[in-house]
């Protein structure tokens, strides 16, 4: 397991990641899927109840997916540099599909019961997304030691 592969296996995830979010927005805006169906089949209390549960979603894994792959990092200073690489890899790929979840649930949530507070926890999941993009900076940067400090 060398450097380049690695980076380039997370960034394959990454783009992946945001092409699937895409799809799935292009398919409610195209009208394959329907907007709203969810919210004609349940009632008021248990919109709510998904509702809030979005936005609790958000406000769990987020900071979850970031400062879990932040401390796993500073831990693994003593670690030879193919063991980095792997936990490095692995910790990525957990980080990136927690908040890809956590996207998906919510733009389906907005498109499904027509929930604009989905939305803004889609916006702010994005930009974790974003935030997570694997670079060979900030792979040096853990490998030297230099985040952690």
């Amino acid at each position: 397991m060398n450097r380049a592969n690695v980076l380039k296996s997370l960034k394959f995830n990454f783009a992946t990641s945001i092409f699937a979010t895409i799809i799935a927005i292009a398919a409610f805006e195209t009208g394959y899927l329907v907007k709203g169906a969810l919210a004609m089949n349940l009632g008021e209390q248990d919109l709510y109840y998904i509702e809030v549960s979005t936005i609790m979603l958000t406000m769990a894994i987020i900071p979850l997916a970031l400062k879990w792959f932040s401390r796993t990092m500073s831990k693994s200073t003593n670690l030879d540099k193919n063991a980095f690489l792997k936990l490095y890899s692995k910790m990525s790929l957990i980080r990136m599909f927690l908040l890809f979840i956590v996207l998906i649930v919510n733009i389906f949530i907005y498109y499904g019961i027509d929930y604009n507070g989905a939305m803004y926890c889609a916006i702010v999941s994005l930009g974790a997304l974003l935030y997570s993009y694997p670079t060979g900076k900030v792979l040096d940067e853990y490998q030297n030691c230099d985040k952690t400090k």
